[in-house]
């Protein structure tokens, strides 16, 4: 399988319905349509004979930890395999190519909200237990019915 690395805005037409029909597929949502982060996104995209079979997205967020540190964060989201290259390892080996790509380019963490939390942690991915908040300009909203995992990627965790 060949990996590229792809920001939204250089997605071409074809690559863009490719990616729209994985996420439609796996996930019953458009990921165009839904989102104004999409537009800002960077795509990690998995190729096998020129179709895009396998797909996972980050945007850059900030995690603060414990109230005072904050990590460059790169937020993972809309990791999908198509249905029939299931059970292949494709999503392992993109996940740890995200990996690796993120840790190159000097992310603290990697962070996602699980659909298989035991798939995740098999990749070294962990639960967060602390509290979850979103940051508004002078406001913080917890989020507490939110389950993130992390994977640190040039931090130590405790």
């Amino acid at each position: 399988m060949q990996f590229k690395i792809i920001a939204a805005q250089d997605l071409d037409k074809n690559q863009r319905y490719q990616i729209a029909e994985l996420c439609f597929s796996a996930f019953d949502e458009d990921p165009w349509s839904q989102y104004a982060f999409m537009q800002k996104a960077i795509h990690v995209v998995g190729i096998l004979k020129n179709q895009i079979v396998s797909h996972a997205l980050w945007t850059d967020r900030v995690f603060t930890i414990n109230g005072s540190s904050d990590v460059k964060t790169a937020y993972v989201e809309y990791v999908t395999t198509d249905y029939t290259m299931r059970g292949k390892g494709l999503a392992t080996q993109l996940l740890k190519y995200l990996v690796e790509t993120l840790t190159h380019l000097e992310y603290g963490l990697a962070a996602l909200q699980p659909e298989d939390e035991a798939f995740y942690e098999k990749l070294g991915w962990t639960v967060w237990k602390g509290n979850l908040s979103i940051k508004q300009n002078t406001c913080s909203y917890l989020t507490d019915e939110y389950e993130i995992m992390l994977y640190p990627l040039n931090i130590q965790m405790k």
